[in-house]
């Protein structure tokens, strides 16, 4: 079993291609995710600067989780049949045979880029039987 954790994740979710995808997958919030997050979204800091957030889900928004969810069902999908797999908001869970676990996190790595799902390495975890230790 292969426990995930994203990095910093909703901030550095695809944008564009969670908007393309919402049309698709749930145009019920088509609608109102796009024309929230089409542009970008001035972000004022102390001293008075701006930083435009260009990626990402804004803190706060009621909508964050369902538009996270919806950009990274082409993820999830694109995963399956490598291994079993459970997610839970940026969390992921692989299990099954060591290499087909393998598999399922190279893919996730090399797709997750798109989405803009990267893998923190120093929070995730590989839990193996001691017999299947022993041979890996």
């Amino acid at each position: 079993v292969l426990l995930v954790d994203a990095k910093n994740a909703f901030n550095t979710l695809n944008r564009n291609a969670t908007l393309h995808n919402s049309r698709i997958l749930c145009p019920t919030l088509a609608t109102i995710l796009i024309n929230t997050y089409r542009v970008a979204i001035p972000m004022y800091v102390i001293g008075g600067e701006i930083i435009q957030s260009v990626e990402g889900t804004t803190q706060g928004d009621p909508l964050a989780m369902a538009m996270y969810a919806i950009g990274t069902v082409p993820l999830i999908s694109s995963l399956a049949g490598i291994c079993k797999q459970v997610w839970f908001a940026d969390d992921a869970t692989g299990a099954g045979t060591i290499n087909d676990v393998r598999k399922w996190w190279d893919k996730l790595n090399e797709l997750g880029r798109d989405f803009g799902y990267q893998t923190n390495t120093t929070k995730s975890w590989l839990i193996m039987k001691p017999k299947v230790k022993k041979t890996s």
